[in-house]
């Protein structure tokens, strides 16, 4: 008897334990985390993903062929008190109206602040749609010059002067490490997270190439990366403009691609 009900002990703990498994290895002190994801609109002309790095911050992915290829493009959306974040806006202003939709419906706030991190129709194609909803839409004076160049309507120059700012509870912290994918492109930290948006001045893991050098500095990137590099080696999530994010191990990525 006594034999029953120790095994009948053992078969309950090794359930218990089984249980706790489903949401993570609780037995060695890891707990997996399952991101939180929505996604809206009917085809790629509106479609729009938005997943959870954290409570605040959120990365928005839309897609559009490029090349031949159909090629997903990155953004940060961060919740403040003071209203949404925007960091980029996706690649035209029909998914840029779904983004403003979707998070309006998932975070019951409005976009307040947008920053642009550099001239090309993946980071400032839905400026349009931005300003029809009276966002206040930031760059640089690079990023104003090269936006009229390209037939975009203009930000305001303001990241010049006041590169760091706070919106309601959020700390920014804009930084130009340089010319590389472009002679405009910027960086976007948030210092409470650890979490820095490189934008298409820094590849993903799997990138094999340099991607698009068609506006780049290819002999001033590895420079520019470096700065990258010095300025945050706290950087605990990094991500990119296009492809998944993850560890600071991407700008050194980034740093032996552009090197080569």
């Amino acid at each position: 008897m006594k034999r029953f009900c120790k095994l009948i002990i053992i078969l309950i703990v090794l359930l218990s334990l089984v249980g706790c498994n489903k949401n993570g290895d609780i037995s060695q002190g890891k707990v997996e985390v399952f991101e939180e994801f929505y996604k809206s609109g009917s085809s790629d002309e509106n479609y729009i993903e938005l997943y959870k790095i954290n409570d605040t911050i959120w990365v928005h992915t839309s897609y559009s062929i490029y090349n031949g290829y159909r090629v997903p493009s990155n953004g940060i959306v961060a919740i403040s008190s003071n209203g949404l974040i925007l960091v980029d806006t996706p690649w035209n202003n029909e998914q840029t109206r779904e983004l403003l939709t979707l998070t309006k419906d998932v975070f019951k706030k409005d976009i307040s602040i947008a920053i642009i991190t550099h001239a090309h129709e993946d980071r400032i194609g839905g400026i349009d749609t931005l300003l029809e909803n009276q966002v206040d839409v930031r760059s640089t004076s690079m990023t104003v010059k090269e936006a009229e160049k390209r037939g975009f309507n203009k930000p305001q120059p303001k990241l010049d002067s006041e590169p760091n700012f706070s919106v309601g509870n959020i700390d920014v912290e804009v930084f130009y490490p340089g010319e590389g994918h472009t002679v405009d492109n910027i960086t976007v930290w948030f210092p409470q997270y650890k979490v820095l948006f490189g934008g298409c001045f820094i590849k993903s893991l799997d990138s094999k190439d340099k991607g698009n050098i068609e506006d780049a500095n290819v002999q001033q990137w590895p420079y520019s990366v470096k700065n990258l590099l010095e300025k945050y080696p706290d950087a605990e999530v990094v991500i990119p403009g296009h492809g998944e994010w993850g560890s600071i191990d991407l700008i050194k990525h980034t740093l032996k691609l552009v090197s080569e």
